[in-house]
């Protein structure tokens, strides 16, 4: 593998990894937002740490109504464009790859899929939980279209309208989500 694509295939799941997937994540192919649903919350942009896993995130205003984000772990600094949106009165954000670089043929970038909840100085994010969104997956419990690519990652196969739909539906079952993660404002 190169090192261009090396980096790309980290860039996917880098900011997932600030959040405590073990190794698999949940993604979708078609983002969580729409232009109506996207939004600007000024209190994520700053540089947020979390000190026990030596992890910086710094989010600074995009272009449009995007954050542009940089994730510092001992691997180095790599790079996402992320939207804010809300469904179901909670906020998350479609966090992937960089905009604007290239990428190899065959190499699809999908969106990481982030709850958060952000106050002055705390910010937690929240994942899908993995090994569940698998377990019901494979016993086709999941309750929306999905596949697990060529690493078993489980990848949300629906538009946005169906993936957020779903999404809203499953806020309530907090077996399908990871823990919160606390990063604090540096």
């Amino acid at each position: 593998m190169t090192t261009r694509r090396r980096a790309i295939a980290r860039a996917a799941v880098t900011l997932a990894s600030a959040i405590a997937f073990t190794g698999c994540l949940v993604s979708s192919f078609h983002p969580i937002y729409d232009d109506s649903s996207i939004l600007f919350d000024e209190r994520l942009v700053g540089v947020w740490e979390d000190r026990e896993s030596r992890v910086t995130v710094t989010f600074s205003r995009g272009e449009w109504r995007a954050y542009r984000v940089e994730y510092v772990d001992r691997t180095g600094p790599t790079h996402f464009t992320a939207f804010l949106t809300e469904i179901g009165g909670r906020r998350f954000l479609n966090v992937r790859p960089e905009d604007g670089l290239e990428r190899p043929a065959f190499l699809i970038a999908s969106n990481g899929i982030i709850q958060v909840d952000v106050t002055d100085n705390e910010l937690r994010v929240r994942e899908l939980d993995y090994d569940e969104s698998a377990r019901r997956l494979a016993a086709g419990r999941l309750n929306t279209a999905a596949a697990t690519d060529l690493k078993q990652n489980v990848v949300l196969t629906g538009d946005t309208t169906a993936v957020r739909k779903w999404l809203a539906a499953s806020l309530q079952d907090e077996a399908l989500f990871a823990d919160w993660k606390t990063l604090a404002r540096k």
